[in-house]
């Protein structure tokens, strides 16, 4: 469910008409409800007909309706449903009159403090949807499932098909056959004509001048692309999980992202949306600096910068909220993320604003930019400084962390980042903020109810806003390597930061290498087929702790496999011991495992990565992660699911003997620990810190001490 209410269409001259001709005092009528007037109690000697309801009148000959008077009203009047007693007077015309003046619109009198509001320049004035080309248009048979009746010889045979693209100057239907053969066939029925019809199952028409007849067999939601579905005995097989879905064929690439300036300083992608059919658009901006994480103190710069900039547009940024537009200011790994989302009327003008006030940090000289309060700067310094100090509090999120500081050697730990900024002033926060966007480039999706003129005003606004920016060559871009885990095992002990976490958390890490299409669907039929009895086993029925999972772990093209468990009543050995004992059981199940059931699984993973996209921000999702790896692989799901057809049980066990066998010598473990302070088994092994220690430096220590036994080696750039 969406709401109360869901609204389609938009009549500006009906509410017009509605508030000039019939919203009128002449139209109305006034509700007056006192216990000054009497109550039922009062009138119970009264004597009145209840009987004769039907013989009442809606207007008193007596009294006033300006100054009424209970004694001078006369007799009540009988409500004839519920025989309330009321009593009703005609409004003179002379105050009708009156209120027939007041009701134009007019300014209050200077002389007083009342005053309207500012009219709020993110309303939107435009709610239709932008046309689609038209040589790949909409059209009601589009992505519908049909059967084609085709003469082979002397006999006719009908053949499954999915109407993927619609050419509308030509009045052609692509269809995809089963094989993956694509041709295209003349609708006899022209379009003005088809868009009357409602498409449903058993609809019937004709392509190629009536020489091929066509039978619907699926329509697809909305949203969703080809289903693929024949109402054949497959189908319910595919449903059972038996046998495997079919896998839609390829998009066109006008269906997909699409390049509009590509250039070492801006990267546009536009794709206008034909699936949701709603007027609203996202905007995703990457800026990425070239010493965006040079230093701890770089770092801690770009993340009050975020939140400074923040700040100094919430009033904008409230108004725009307002009228449903949201928008968000994050500093990452590489540089600054922006994203503006809502009604595609409005989305540039809140964009336009952002980013006036993102690139004026820019300007010469030490002082903060217009927008920047003084006094804000020491509040959002504070926010910053809370937050750092905050970090890493859970054992669970400490744990996290310190895995993701081991593979990543370019992650500032928030003590490091904290220690930079004591002693910072708007002059070195100026200075350090001059040297990240020395040189930049962006990288933006630009996707929704925008077409290509959209498209090309969206390009002169960030061609403008990065017009005296240094672009930063490709081989300046931040690096954001992995650390090549040894093959020996290595574990990493730490006490919690807070000394009243009472949980104990620990994360078991396989790094599997690269990113290969076969690796990833092969990690996630692993997690896939582990997943459920791991938390039965372990947390339901053996009552290790009240989270335990396990996942597949993507870190910027490296694939990896992570088992986690967070626990105040088993110590960390006895869940490290745990983990080890259930990867034994597990490659005994394997070998053991049906052909069937692990066709289910493989049926089951496939579905899920087939699934539609339930709105335009998931899809958008896909896409622009796609763009941050760099990978630009706006198909993957697709590929993934194609991928599963050729997984083999025997390639299932031999990749778990290669990534989680404990046999194997040349597995990549890493194991982090960190204990808290319960009473019982759950605090055993926890490190005792010296008086002039602090947990920060001992975590500290111990991650450069990982990167040392690697060799500080990593996998180099993926992508």
């Amino acid at each position: 469910l969406d709401g109360d209410d869901l609204l389609f269409e938009f009549d500006n001259n009906t509410i017009q008409m509605l508030l000039d001709e019939h919203f009128s005092p002449f139209n109305a009528r006034v509700d007056i409800m006192s216990s000054t007037f009497g109550r039922a109690s009062d009138f119970d000697d009264h004597k009145t007909n209840l009987e004769n309801k039907a013989n009442h009148v809606m207007n008193s000959t007596h009294g006033d309706a300006t100054k009424f008077c209970v004694e001078m009203a006369g007799e009540p009047l009988i409500e004839p449903i519920f025989g309330t007693r009321y009593w009703s007077h005609k409004i003179p015309n002379d105050l009708l009159m009156e209120w027939e003046k007041a009701r134009g619109p007019k300014l209050p009198p200077k002389e007083t403090e009342i005053s309207l509001p500012p009219m709020n320049p993110f309303v939107p004035k435009k709610f239709d949807l932008k046309m689609l080309p038209e040589d790949d248009g909409h059209h009601p048979l589009l992505f519908c499932s049909l059967k084609i009746c085709v003469s082979i010889g002397k006999t006719k045979s009908w053949f499954p098909c999915t109407c993927n693209r619609y050419d509308g100057t030509l009045n052609k239907m692509l269809l995809g056959m089963e094989d993956g053969e694509e041709v295209w066939h003349l609708l006899d029925m022209p379009f003005d004509e088809f868009q009357h019809k409602r498409v449903m199952p058993d609809f019937e028409g004709t392509f190629d001048n009536k020489t091929t007849k066509f039978r619907v067999i699926s329509v697809p939601k909305n949203g969703e692309g080809a289903v693929m579905k024949y109402g054949d005995e497959s189908d319910w097989h595919v449903e059972d999980g038996i046998h495997f879905p079919h896998i839609p064929p390829p998009l066109p690439e006008s269906r997909l992202p699409s390049l509009v300036v590509n250039t070492n300083l801006l990267k546009l992608w536009h794709l206008q949306d034909r699936k949701f059919k709603r007027p609203i658009g996202e905007f995703r901006i990457r800026i990425a600096c070239a010493n965006a994480n040079k230093t701890p103190l770089h770092k801690a710069c770009a993340e009050l910068m975020a939140i400074l900039l923040r700040d100094a547009t919430t009033e904008t940024c409230y108004l725009a909220s307002v009228c449903e537009l949201g928008n968000d200011v994050e500093a990452n790994d590489v540089g600054f993320s922006i994203r503006v989302h809502g009604f595609d009327d409005k989305v540039l003008d809140l964009t336009t604003v952002i980013l006036d006030v993102f690139f004026s940090f820019r300007k010469e000289g030490t002082d903060l930019p217009p927008a920047i309060k003084h006094h804000r700067f020491e509040s959002c310094l504070e926010i910053l400084r809370r937050r750092y100090g905050n970090a890493g509090m859970k054992a669970s999120s400490l744990c996290s962390d310190i895995r993701l500081r081991c593979l990543m050697p370019t992650v500032w730990s928030s003590t490091s980042k904290a220690n930079a900024i004591v002693n910072i002033t708007p002059f070195l926060f100026m200075k350090t903020i001059s040297d990240i966007m020395s040189k930049v480039s962006m990288e933006c999706l630009y996707m929704g109810n925008f077409d290509k003129n959209d498209a090309a005003l969206a390009k002169e606004i960030l061609v403008s806003a990065t017009a005296s920016l240094k672009a930063m060559q490709k081989k300046q871009f931040p690096k954001q390597e992995v650390i090549v885990t040894p093959t020996c095992s290595f574990n990493i002990v730490t006490p919690t930061i807070d000394p009243q976490e009472p949980n104990t958390a620990v994360e078991v890490y396989f790094q599997c290498g690269k990113d290969d299409l076969m690796d990833r669907v092969t990690v996630d039929l692993l997690v896939q087929i582990m997943y459920e009895p791991l938390y039965d086993q372990v947390r339901t029925k053996e009552q290790f702790g009240y989270q335990v999972s396990c996942g597949c772990r993507w870190t910027h093209g490296v694939i990896g496999l992570c088992f986690k468990i967070v626990t105040n009543c088993k110590s960390a050995e006895a869940a490290s011991i745990r983990i080890e004992k259930f990867l034994v059981d597990t490659r005994a199940n394997l070998v053991q495992m049906s052909q069937k059931s692990l066709m289910e699984h493989i049926v089951a993973l496939a579905n899920n990565k087939l699934q539609k996209f339930n709105s335009l921000e998931e899809e958008a999702d896909c896409f622009w992660s796609e763009i941050v790896e760099n990978r630009y692989d706006f198909e993957v799901h697709r590929k993934e699911a194609e991928a599963l057809r050729n997984i083999t049980k025997d390639h299932l066990l031999q990749s778990f003997d290669q990534w989680l066998s404990a046999s194997n010598a040349e597995r990549r473990k890493l194991e982090i620990r960190t204990i808290g302070t319960s009473e019982g088994m759950a605090s055993e092994g926890r490190p005792i810190i010296g008086r002039h220690e602090s947990v920060a430096e001992i975590i500290d220590e111990r991650v450069v001490h990982f990167h040392k036994l690697a060799g500080n080696k990593t996998f180099g750039k993926i992508y």
